[in-house]
């Protein structure tokens, strides 16, 4: 294994509390490569078998769910470091829900679920640590599907909190354009212009591009 790839590794969480020597040891002991994909690329589409662990380790990528008339909700955005749907390894429908395309020239380290299974075997804090991502992932979940059930002046405000506790901050910085927050939302983007528009004209925002000044309590 090479050192960035090593580097890079070990930034996903499932890999917490292990040293280098540690890691490469583990990594000895099952089979495993690296996925090199263009911008643009699929790493997996909606019903594909999951039959790896898939982890991160350099670009980005973006997951989403396919709907009708062309429209798609843009569910996660993937970092060096995270893994693809870990929920589905071990589930008795392994089949992808969700489509990974890759939006940066991508690098993926890709272990057979097999192996995968006696690598978690082989040390309790890789165990452990499955768990927290399993755990984390279902929380996010829930959360997104709370949003999804908003309307979309509800599904605005709950995001703008969101990012006002990460950034902290009352003046936001948008990390994504109108259209990508559109289908992350689920919604046409001129839903939400006009939805951000009215929040702006009711003085609880004021638009400034991509930053978003906050007024008003949000409510």
């Amino acid at each position: 294994m090479d050192i960035e790839t090593l580097f890079n590794l070990r930034q996903c969480p499932l890999f917490n509390g292990l040293t280098d020597h540690e890691i490469i040891n583990l990594m000895h002991t099952v089979h495993y490569r690296v996925l090199r994909l263009e911008k643009g690329d699929y790493l997996f589409v909606t019903g594909e078998d999951c039959n790896h662990a898939n982890i991160m380790i350099e670009g980005e990528a973006v997951a989403y769910l396919d709907g009708s008339s062309d429209r798609f909700i843009r569910m996660s955005v993937f970092h060096t470091g995270m893994m693809f749907a870990p929920a589905f390894l071990f589930a008795q429908n392994r089949r992808y829900p969700v489509t990974v395309q890759s939006t940066t020239n991508t690098k993926v380290l890709r272990i057979p679920s097999a192996d995968f299974n006696r690598l978690v075997q082989l040390d309790a804090r890789l165990a452990k640590n499955f768990i927290v991502i399993l755990s984390n992932l279902i929380a996010e979940l829930t959360k997104k599907v709370e949003m999804l059930l908003l309307s979309i002046r509800d599904k605005i405000i709950f995001y703008l909190k969101e990012e006002q506790r990460r950034q902290q901050s009352t003046t936001i910085m948008l990390t994504m354009s109108r259209q990508e927050l559109a289908n992350h939302f689920g919604i046409q983007k001129y839903s939400l212009q006009r939805a951000l528009n009215e929040l702006q004209e009711s003085g609880v925002i004021r638009i400034d591009g991509k930053k978003i000044e906050i007024l008003k309590s949000l409510k």
